[in-house]
């Protein structure tokens, strides 16, 4: 009921999507301004050892003469000038780390959380009394509280990810690279992406009701776990059809529709984890202007 409900809700007020896709495109801009420093040393060293050459090479093989054998052939030899430049550059390689910690974990993990209490707000007026909102303007108001809230969740989804690649990596270990390894990668990372979503998904909503973050956290978690079949067999449902949605557009787009399957993602989650709060916590809320009433067996 609450994908159903959420579901309705944001093809009702499609306008959410674009807010973000706004968003996202700022702080993609934000995020390549500060990769640069990472970037152009390593493109320079790059260039250098004939890497971008191998790769065009190995496409010219693959759509012109050469076929898959001289494809593989170019690539491994890309793979060979990229272990050369590791090896033979220290500093190459501590920009690399430096870039995948400071702008691909901490700062595009920081920049894209400041979104969900300005979304949770806007969705809460227009489920509450029907009031529409501008993203904007909520962003700029909330900041401060939303400053805190993305640096709290930061470690939360650093450590899911890291126990998920884990798991990854341990089915690595044990059964090799074979052709079973990408659906058992794919089913670990559904089960982790599922709980996660699930213990987070009331904590903006509760944060935007009045809780302090830690507190809201805490009662978004104890939501969960009162409820917790309903609750995470919604995110499994959720998260199963954004990735078969994500790898249908990226075979059938070549990846050009997933600028609108990422925002309509975000706003599908946001939506979900407030109608999830609304509904085990027996509010009633507006759907497309229809006022809807929470089972009572559902509430905590």
């Amino acid at each position: 009921m609450s994908f159903k409900n959420a579901f309705r809700n944001l093809v009702a007020h499609f306008g959410t999507v674009w807010s973000i896709l706004l968003y996202m495109l700022i702080c993609s801009a934000i995020l390549v301004g500060l990769s640069m420093p990472f970037i152009l040393p390593i493109a320079t060293e790059f260039a250098d050892a004939g890497v971008f050459e191998g790769l065009s090479k190995a496409f010219t093989a693959l759509l012109g003469e050469g076929g898959w054998n001289a494809f593989w052939d170019s690539l491994y030899s890309v793979y060979a000038n990229i272990v050369t430049v590791f090896r033979g550059n220290d500093r190459i390689a501590t920009l690399v780390m430096s870039f995948f910690i400071f702008i691909l974990i901490v700062a595009f993990r920081f920049f894209f959380g400041l979104y969900e209490i300005p979304l949770a707000t806007v969705l809460d007026g227009r489920m509450s009394c029907n009031a529409a909102y501008g993203f904007g303007g909520k962003f700029f108001s909330t900041l401060g509280v939303s400053v805190r809230f993305s640096l709290a969740k930061m470690p939360i989804m650093i450590a899911f990810d890291a126990a998920s690649f884990g798991v990854i990596y341990g089915f690595v270990q044990l059964i090799g690279f074979n052709v079973a390894l990408p659906f058992i990668a794919i089913t670990v990372l559904l089960a982790f992406r599922a709980l996660r979503s699930s213990m987070t998904a009331a904590w903006a909503p509760s944060v935007v009701d009045g809780m302090g973050v830690i507190k809201g956290f805490g009662r978004s978690v104890e939501i969960c776990f009162r409820r917790f079949g309903s609750v995470y067999s919604t995110y499994v449902v959720t998260w199963l059809l954004l990735i078969a949605c994500g790898l249908f557009v990226t075979i059938f787009t070549l990846g050009v529709g997933l600028i609108i399957v990422f925002p309509f993602a975000m706003a599908l989650l946001g939506y979900i984890g407030i109608t999830v709060f609304y509904n085990k916590t027996g509010r009633r809320y507006y759907i497309d202007g229809t006022v809807y009433t929470p089972p009572v067996e559902n509430v905590i």
